[in-house]
């Protein structure tokens, strides 16, 4: 007789006061059926959600399915780009759609961003009436995918006054995130540039990011006056989360969202 037992699934789920019809969570890494780099710390077990990373086709749809299988089984993946391309979750007919945010008023509907430490960022109204999920890597970070992302909220529902919180899950964190001079300028020559400065902090190897607090303070003079931050590190925490900075070969966790 078998000992075997299924991989028990870890999910980090918002510390958000949302609408009980909004729905939402993080995966970690472990729980799937992927191996190796794309496994669990063990190498085994790997609830990887990326096909562009190079596991295997059969492993990342059956990771996916697993998902699914969480509650909602109409997920809409995106192909990341870094940019400030925002979509309604109708537009979306394939994970081939470039873009890195997707939003939806629709029952049952998911939204999903892929991340390995950038920002995985989920934002609701107050009233449960919309949902969006938003994939906030430094250069889409810079681009304004969040101020995009808060206004495509908005003009759907046909109100500049709606009311927006937002969850920030698990990242690269700040004493992990080296930048550089070039990294700084493109900040510096952004919408982000009259409070960008106080998160980079100056460091032998260049400079600190602050990305999660940059992203807070970004959200909030977007109108986003509830902001939450998980205070998770991907980096920091090889057992629970992938991360590329620290390994480079890796998985991609899912950020979901959906209304019921």
């Amino acid at each position: 007789m078998s000992n075997f037992q299924k991989p028990s699934i870890e999910l980090i789920e918002p510390n958000w006061p949302a609408p009980k019809n909004v729905k939402a969570f993080f995966t970690s890494r472990n729980g799937g059926v992927s191996a190796g780099a794309y496994g669990g710390v063990d190498g085994f077990n790997g609830l990887n959600l990326g096909k562009h990373v190079g596991d295997s086709p059969y492993c990342v749809r059956k990771n996916r399915e697993i998902v699914e299988s969480l509650g909602c089984k109409d997920l809409r993946f995106l192909n990341q780009v870094h940019s400030s391309r925002v979509l309604e979750a109708d537009e979306i007919i394939s994970d081939a759609e470039d873009a890195d945010a997707s939003f939806t008023t629709k029952s049952n509907v998911g939204c999903v961003v892929m991340t390995a430490d950038c920002l995985p960022i989920l934002l609701c109204s107050k009233d449960g009436e919309i949902v969006c999920a938003c994939h906030a890597g430094w250069k889409g970070l810079a681009a304004g995918v969040i101020q995009e992302s808060v206004r495509k909220m908005r003009e759907r529902l046909s109100s500049s006054a709606v009311e927006i919180m937002a969850w920030i899950g698990p990242c690269l964190d700040v004493e992990n995130f080296v930048v550089q001079q070039d990294v700084k300028d493109i900040f510096f020559r952004s919408e982000l540039a009259p409070f960008a400065d106080k998160y980079f902090i100056s460091d032998p190897k260049g400079f600190l990011l602050n990305f999660s607090g940059l992203a807070s303070e970004t959200l909030k003079l977007a109108g986003v006056n509830e902001v939450y931050d998980s205070g998770l590190s991907t980096y920091s925490d090889p057992a629970r989360f992938y991360s590329y900075r620290r390994d480079k070969v890796t998985g991609r966790h899912g950020a979901v969202i959906y209304k019921q």
